[in-house]
């Protein structure tokens, strides 16, 4: 069969295509993932590909067979072997196989690759290609040909409807959605990747290294785990208490010490850690000093009584005419954004380009340029990265792109990893690492950004007043005291439909200003979007007017994929704001059945398309929606019904009883 009857083929199945030369993988016309080819212009010489973002289905792409099998079995739990029975799967090399899956409801997923490095060589080991919203991802579908001149083609039989095609299982969705987690795992498990242990530092000279050995020599790492909750799963794996996914994510390792892959574990902190340390974090909340005493006791060992530190300035009174004749004006560090020695916080959802901000802040104070029209006070910069450390390298590459301006004769330094504010040992040795570099540089530094400050919090809880006071505390203590210059935290969104960081309210309550980060989803594609800063918190000044910024894309040419695609990344350009459309928000019914009257709709809309019908005469029955909604009351399916119809305008009602959603451009 030749490629205009297998797209047909495809059409039928609510397939959107894109065509290409023969022989090649990658699209050659501009935006071909916003609408499919019209098959009927199709001819046999041509590739056509599956566009996922537009027929809502993703792909699993093996290229190293034995590696992806020792994964899949090893770590995921998954018989990679037996997937070619299960699923339906086609190939267009003898090494590969790609697996069809339908994408499931996923926010903002773009394509995820297991790739290590073998001596010059990277090594691909597995794809999970599929894309959300405008971003776009294609797969080459038989009989295209491949690079190598080998035709594509099934491996199993062409699905006959949509609705055979499975959905992604779900321990791929959960992997998918917590890559930057799972993934140090997986290379772990084809050793590829090695845990470093946590640096030992005593506390006084009291203390002593022998303590830890022989508390290593009495307790196993598993015995300490199995005291505090841990679920012992198999030879060498562990579940946490505090699991969600339920996936056992603490690997014990060949030397006897353990490696957590899961982030929000309390062992999770990229290292490995003995019986000891295990002890230290989950029973005596990190704190060394407890850590040895708690030891100490279990070894029969004297105990040792620690100096407690006391605040030894003076106490005084002064008279208010005295704050008055020292006031002085504000020292900016950004005009009208950032003041020296002041606590900032930026917040937003993921992926929404808080750290692209904050990037380009400190990129411009280092360099000393204006910060889109603001001016700036060159200075030190140091930016405490949490996460993100391989996509850091390419947003400077990008910044540089976009501002023509170089960053080795800077003064900006960034982290190798996040810092546990909470250890007071930890966060020391920040500091001294801080003062080494102000001594370098004879001036202390002007901005230090905390990126993000869930991977920089330490062994604690977000929620507690207790920990959020000791976190503030901490930032007091060994950043803004010792350098008096401006600190911005980075944190994520949490209560009230993201209308503030998430975590305590001690938080806000500390800072001196805030700002919310907000993507903006006009755009065309993940490489044409932008977003908006706003400040909602200033104790003191004007404030700053709410701002727009673009993102422009950048390609590297000297950084080329195993495709030989240049790698891209972008950064921030001043845009024109414009002030959003206040709209009600949805409630929780109304919610459930919209996305239920827009699921059944799509559902009609790909099996008219596939039938060669008109689009546009597709409904959806008050029948059809309440078997979606499934056990939701008639009093509430109508009353959620007549408010998007009147009060939201999300849903029309074309005739009594039959509803078509109001943006039908989505589908």
């Amino acid at each position: 069969m030749g490629i205009k009857e297998s797209a047909k083929e495809y059409n039928a199945l609510g397939f959107q295509l894109v065509a290409m030369k023969s022989g090649h993988k990658g699209p050659q016309t501009a935006n071909w993932h916003q609408k499919g080819v019209d098959v009927e212009q199709l001819t046999d010489n041509q590739n056509i590909g599956l566009i996922h973002n537009l027929s809502s289905t993703c792909s699993l792409d093996i290229d190293n067979r034995d590696d992806a099998i020792k994964v899949f079995q090893d770590y995921l739990g998954m018989d990679a072997t037996a997937m070619k029975s299960a699923y339906p799967c086609w190939r267009g090399s003898r090494e590969g196989i790609k697996f069809l899956f339908r994408m499931p409801n996923l926010e903002r997923i773009g394509i995820k690759k297991l790739t290590y490095k073998e001596g010059d060589k990277v090594v691909t080991v597995f794809e999970l290609r599929g894309s959300t919203g405008n971003a776009g991802c294609q797969d080459l579908l038989p009989p295209s040909i491949h690079p190598t001149g080998v035709p594509y083609e099934w491996v199993t039989p062409l699905p006959q409807s949509f609705e055979e095609i499975p959905l992604l299982p779900d321990r791929l969705v959960e992997l998918w959605s917590n890559w930057d987690v799972e993934e140090k795992a997986m290379l772990h498990c084809l050793g590829k990747f090695t845990p470093e242990p946590i640096k030992r530092q005593l506390p006084t000279k009291n203390d002593s290294a022998d303590v830890i050995d022989l508390f290593n020599k009495k307790f196993t790492v598993s015995e300490i785990l199995e005291k505090n909750g841990y679920e012992k799963k198999g030879s060498n794996r562990f579940l946490s208490p505090h699991s969600t996914s339920k996936t056992p994510g603490i690997v014990l390792l060949d030397d006897g010490t353990i490696y957590s892959h899961h982030g929000g574990d309390l062992l999770g902190d990229g290292h490995s850690h003995d019986a000891f340390d295990v002890a230290r974090i989950l029973e005596a909340n990190s704190d060394w000093k407890t850590a040895f005493n708690n030891a100490r006791s279990n070894l029969g060992m004297e105990q040792v009584v620690y100096e407690k530190p006391i605040d030894v300035r003076p106490f005084k009174f002064f008279h208010a005419s005295e704050a008055i004749d020292n006031a002085t004006p504000p020292k900016w560090v950004i005009k009208n954004v950032a003041e020296e020695d002041s606590l900032i916080g930026m917040f937003g959802p993921p992926k929404t380009g808080k750290s692209f901000v904050t990037i380009d802040m400190a990129a411009c104070v280092a360099t000393g340029i204006d910060w889109h029209e603001k001016k700036t006070k060159q200075g030190l910069c140091l930016y405490l990265a949490g996460e993100g450390h391989r996509g850091l390298s390419r947003r400077l590459l990008g910044w540089e792109q976009i501002n023509n301006k170089p960053l080795k004769d800077s003064k900006l330094h960034y982290s190798e990893r996040g810092v546990q504010i909470l250890d007071n040992l930890d966060a020391e040795m920040m500091r001294n690492e801080a003062l080494v570099l102000q001594d370098t540089y004879k001036e202390r530094p002007t901005l230090i950004v905390i990126d993000t400050l869930a991977r920089n919090f330490g062994p604690g809880n977000e929620n507690s007043t207790e920990d959020m006071n000791r976190f503030v505390a901490n930032v007091d203590r060994y950043i803004r005291e010792e350098f008096r210059c401006a600190v911005i935290l980075v944190h994520h969104t949490g209560h009230l439909e993201g209308s503030r960081g998430r975590g305590s309210s001690v938080l806000p309550a500390a800072l001196d200003a805030e700002y919310k980060v907000s993507k903006n989803d006009e755009g065309i594609d993940n490489s044409h979007w932008s977003l908006d800063l706003e400040q909602t918190l200033i104790k003191d000044g004007r404030g700053m007017a709410p701002m727009r910024f673009s993102f422009n894309e950048c390609e590297f040419m000297h950084l080329l994929d195993e495709e030989g695609q240049p790698t891209t990344s972008g950064a921030l350009v001043t845009d024109i704001y414009v002030a959003p459309n206040k709209e009600k928000q949805l409630g929780p019914n109304q919610k459930i059945v919209l996305e239920a009257l827009e699921t059944v709709y799509a559902r009609k809309v790909r099996a008219a398309r596939g039938k060669g019908e008109e689009v546009h005469e597709v409904t959806v029955t008050q029948k059809e929606l309440k078997e979606e909604v499934g056990d939701m009351s008639t009093s509430g399916l109508s009353n959620a019904k007549k408010a998007l119809i009147n009060d939201h305008k999300k849903i029309e009602e074309v005739e009594p009883g039959v509803f078509i959603p109001t943006d039908k451009e989505l589908f």
